[in-house]
């Protein structure tokens, strides 16, 4: 390094050797323009930090000493600094850069894992931490990062939960994931589990390859395991099998099918011809508006429904069963003020869509723990956000007694 116009004082030590302001400027403008310049002052800068800090702590420590110094490498700029730690016998002396560091190093891994969640590609986040930070992150250093997250977010899945929800609400949801050597549509379990207060929550996020009331089972008994017990209403699609699965798991549960999903399947088999006339009639067997509408009066709806069309239309002959349709008409027994919050599994629909739209930048993703990554962090946030404004409390305005 060139230092101009110094000339030390005849019978000075280099120890000793001062440099006025001007002198120190001109050197380190000298120092800075040379290649990796800058980086090797933030190292000469930090390291003298340390070490003073160090001396100040020292005469503070009871029977403490200096104990040299370990080195590590810190984030520079386009390449890492050679730092040296300095130590002390007690092991009590934390330099306080070293911990700015380590919190600018957890931010810079917290901003990749939150480019990686808003949908950013790899290749996308390498670039804006290289503008941000002049660091170039690799691929496999940001796939490394996001990795840590994943243990943060199993816990977050596998946390402890409460031990009664008045309503339940479940849903699969199908994302493009890899599995070994090939991409198929893998199904994602979500549960979530609305309280007293009316506040919601995602209790429950899995992963099996097809979505069957078999797997449902394997997942209560989990539910069971993290600290539910009771559970008064579940709401669910028409998977076939689920409703004896669930009322095997749970005494004296009420069960409510999705009356959308019904609609839906009816006029998918009917002409399109028919479908106006059938869909307005449908909203007459499902009326939601009636305060004073009863189970009763909505089996003869259904039945005057099913005699007019089934001639034309087989599956819909159903309708005139009570036996089959007593699902559908679950939420009857409930106060008219919440029955269309849970004649659908609609709460639980817009969690998967907002999924989706985490996850649809994406053709498809590399792993199943890449998923659920993704999902339970969608989850987390929408726990502690908007699903933390109650509409009602079931309990202190009596909306939801037990319909038996």
């Amino acid at each position: 390094m060139f230092l101009p116009n110094i000339k030390p004082k005849k019978g000075t030590h280099m120890n000793e050797f001062k440099l006025n302001k001007p002198q120190l400027q001109a050197a380190l403008n000298n120092l800075v323009e040379e290649k990796s310049g800058l980086n090797t002052l933030m190292e000469i800068t930090l390291n003298a930090f340390m070490k003073a800090e160090r001396d100040q702590f020292l005469p503070e420590s009871v029977n403490n000493k200096g104990n040299g110094f370990r080195k590590v490498n810190g984030l520079g700029i386009s390449e890492s600094l050679a730092l040296r730690i300095p130590r002390d016998r007690l092991s009590q002396f934390k330099p306080l850069i070293l911990e700015i560091m380590r919190e600018s190093n957890t931010q810079l891994e917290e901003l990749c894992f939150e480019l990686y969640y808003k949908g950013l590609t790899t290749r996308e986040i390498e670039e804006i931490t290289e503008n941000i930070y002049g660091k170039k992150l690799s691929k496999s250093k940001i796939s490394n990062i996001n990795k840590t997250f994943y243990k943060d977010m199993e816990l977050f899945r596998k946390r402890q939960i409460d031990s009664h929800y008045p309503i339940i609400y479940i849903d699969a949801t199908f994302i493009n994931t890899k599995r070994v050597d090939s991409v198929s549509k893998e199904a994602y379990y979500i549960v979530l589990g609305v309280k007293q207060d009316m506040t919601r929550e995602i209790i429950g996020i899995y992963n099996q390859p097809t979505e069957s009331a078999s797997h449902w089972k394997e997942i209560f008994g989990d539910l069971k395991q993290r600290g539910l017990k009771e559970c008064d209403l579940l709401v669910s699609d028409n998977l076939s099998g689920i409703n004896s699965v669930v009322e095997l798991q749970f005494k004296d549960i009420t069960i409510q099918q999705c009356v959308l999903h019904l609609k839906r399947n009816v006029l998918r088999k009917t002409l399109m011809k028919h479908r106006r006339e059938i869909a307005d009639d449908l909203k007459v067997v499902f009326d939601m508006d009636n305060a004073d509408d009863t189970q009763e009066k909505a089996f003869e709806r259904a039945n005057t429904f099913a005699q007019k069309w089934s001639k034309h239309y087989s599956h819909i002959k159903k309708f005139s069963d009570e036996n089959e349709m007593r699902y559908y008409f679950s939420y009857l027994k409930f106060d008219h003020k919440i029955r269309r919050m849970i004649y659908t599994t609609n709460w639980i629909e817009r969690f998967n869509k907002n999924i989706k739209r985490t996850t649809k930048i994406r053709n498809s993703m590399p792993s199943i723990e890449s998923v659920l990554t993704l999902i339970s962090k969608v989850a987390s946030e929408q726990n502690n956000n908007t699903y933390s404004y109650p509409i009602y409390n079931l309990q202190e305005d009596k909306l939801f007694q037990n319909p038996d």
